[in-house]
């Protein structure tokens, strides 16, 4: 099958009216908001990038010159982000077989997330693809070319998102995991709210919920992740109390997680692996331990630690003695050797983090 060539239209001409401050040049991290939107295009293999500058273009233009893209002025930009639009989708290749339409005010959109839209250009057939989040539809949307000339000819008020309305036939909501898609600065209020976002190591609790909806995670593996993840966190505070430092975020969403992966085999790797996949390093290392971990009682406690001990606390959605669970889990494998040896071995670690954290909070 034919790939795709995909095209990316970034408009950054507006005129930030209701931020206190240049919208494209804002920082975020180490990069403006320019930047990290083109950056992002770049390394998801986007073929042709076209940035369309307006207002302080001479501003902006420092900021890319040394980047593969196409720079567009578009002098109308007073009259609205359509004309933006519209100056971009003139500077398509005609190679190009679909294209984002991007909002600069949109920064912090995952890699992932753009790698995501692409595959489904060519699997889904349809000529608009919309990211949505806990079933909201967000950006950036995937065009197909067939609407590059009714976008150019368009005569009606509404913009490009009423127009599009005219083809719901052709559209397909993509559930994503990424609710960045959602996220605008259009306030200052909005920017800190990015800023925030931007330093996460971990999915916050609406996209940990979207990762169980996208993997079809049963009602009763839910039940037993959220009282993993009460077990944990209440763990952690009293660890916290003690002056330990813990990244409770990255904690927390390893122990809604930490089954994601359940129905398979060696669910912990697999599981570990695909929060890696989604950009959460952090949170994949801590849920691939929770089966079998390596104990250092003289040392610093992990949240790999603690989400292990929570987990063996934890049978289905109830609270259990430790003690009490190890002899429940014996008797049931107790014609399997093998099974009784590694069971021992796991409860023993969990005692000694058990015993480790209760050092900690005396």
């Amino acid at each position: 099958m034919k790939k795709n060539k995909i095209g990316a239209i970034i408009i950054a001409a507006g005129y930030s009216s209701r931020m206190d401050g240049f919208k494209p040049l804002l920082k975020l991290g180490n990069q403006t908001a320019i930047e990290r939107v083109i950056a992002t295009h770049q390394l998801a293999g986007v073929d042709q990038i076209i940035l369309v500058l307006g207002h302080r273009a001479d501003e902006i233009s420092p900021y890319v010159k040394n980047k593969t893209l196409d720079l567009v002025i578009n002098e109308n930009f007073a009259e609205g982000m359509y004309t933006s639009i519209v100056k971009g989708i003139t500077r398509l290749d005609e190679a190009v077989d679909a294209f984002f339409i991007h909002p600069v005010d949109i920064p912090l959109v995952k890699l992932e997330t753009v790698k995501y839209l692409m595959e489904a250009s060519e699997k889904t057939g349809k000529g608009v693809i919309y990211p949505c989040f806990l079933g909201e539809r967000g950006h950036p949307p995937l065009i197909h070319k067939k609407y590059q000339n009714l976008i150019l000819e368009n005569k009606k008020d509404g913009g490009l998102k009423c127009l599009l309305g005219l083809y719901e036939a052709d559209a397909v909501d993509l559930p994503l995991t990424d609710e960045a898609i959602l996220m605008d600065m259009d306030t200052r209020a909005d920017f800190e709210a990015l800023l925030v976002y931007n330093n996460q190591t971990a999915p916050n609790l609406s996209e940990c919920y979207a990762i169980w909806d996208k993997f079809k995670l049963p009602e009763n593996i839910r039940r037993h992740c959220i009282k993993v993840k009460q077990t944990a966190m209440g763990l952690a505070v009293q660890l916290t109390e003690k002056g330990v430092t813990l990244d409770r975020s990255a904690l927390r969403a390893a122990a809604l997680l930490h089954d994601i992966a359940k129905t398979e085999k060696k669910h912990a790797y697999q599981g570990g692996e695909l929060l890696r996949e989604m950009g959460y390093p952090t949170v994949g290392d801590i849920i691939a331990d929770h089966m079998d971990i390596i104990v250092e009682p003289d040392q610093a406690i992990t949240e790999s630690e603690i989400l292990y001990l929570a987990d063996k606390l934890v049978k289905n959605d109830q609270l259990m003695d430790l003690e009490a669970r190890k002899i429940m889990t014996l008797d049931f494998y107790k014609d399997n050797p093998r099974a009784t040896q590694k069971i021992t071995m796991r409860y023993q670690n969990a005692e000694l983090i058990l015993q480790k954290i209760k050092r900690m909070i005396a």
